[in-house]
């Protein structure tokens, strides 16, 4: 339609876009209960941040420094802080706070104490157990929530062949999102969700709300509105995403 009005509608230009911006409301993130309610607050802007880190670092093979708390990828090195890891032989997982013998620096270790004051401040076992079983992509998942929730630029999941080490990276070098570029919703969260096991609608709501959207919300459909633009998306009753599109 915007081309038509653009072309017959010059005596009425306010007519441009048909946008009823009264259901659309300023509406802030629901306080978290659960470790699934924290992933899904964080996974959208989080996997949109991890591919653009994933272009800064092409196909670069990575390299730790322990002593200097870097990441390196060629002639790029980042400052991290590491997170936990994953062993590959039992599907385990361990907080670096509880990891006591690899003699990881405490500098590094502040997000992941953090997580676990967290834990014990809203009762969320799997912040306080040092160690556990988990199922396939667990590791991203915690790369993710640990990225938005300490508004890191990136996260990062180490393969050492025994098992990865995930860590947060926040450097100037890593471009910030552009919020104004709505296309990329388009295209990154469908990736996100074909490789991730969540609730697709509360997961797109959160994205949203961290792209600065005002929200109207229904049982089937999720919307944004943010400088008169739309960003659409429909589900099903098991909150599965079944379309996906924008006025932009």
């Amino acid at each position: 339609m915007g081309i038509f009005n653009k072309l017959f509608g010059g005596e009425k230009p306010e007519n441009k876009t048909q946008i009823d911006s009264s259901r659309f409301k300023d509406i802030q993130k629901a306080d978290y209960k659960n470790l699934e309610d924290l992933i899904e607050q964080n996974a959208g802007l989080s996997f949109e941040k991890q591919l653009i880190f994933g272009d800064v670092i092409g196909s670069n093979a990575w390299e730790l420094d322990m002593g200097k708390g870097k990441i390196m990828f060629g002639t790029l090195e980042f400052p991290i802080q590491i997170i936990g890891s994953l062993a590959f032989n039992n599907s385990s997982w361990m907080w670096a706070w509880a990891n006591t013998q690899s003699g990881m620096p405490e500098n590094l270790l502040i997000q992941s104490n953090k997580l676990k004051e967290i834990g014990e401040k809203k009762n969320i076992k799997e912040l306080t157990e040092g160690s556990f079983n988990v199922e396939e992509g667990f590791e991203h998942k915690i790369g993710m929530m640990a990225c938005g929730l300490f508004n890191s630029k990136s996260y990062y999941c180490a393969n050492y062949g025994q098992g990865t080490l995930v860590v947060t990276i926040d450097d100037n070098k890593i471009p910030k999102i552009d919020k104004d570029r709505f296309e990329k919703i388009l295209t990154s969260f469908p990736q996100l969700i074909s490789g991730t096991t969540l609730n697709h609608k509360n997961a797109f709501k959160n994205y949203l709300l961290d792209r600065d959207f005002k929200l109207s919300i229904t049982e089937n459909s999720v919307e944004g509105l943010k400088n008169d633009k739309v960003i659409i998306g429909e589900f099903d009753e098991l909150n599965r995403l079944k379309s996906l599109n924008g006025k932009i």
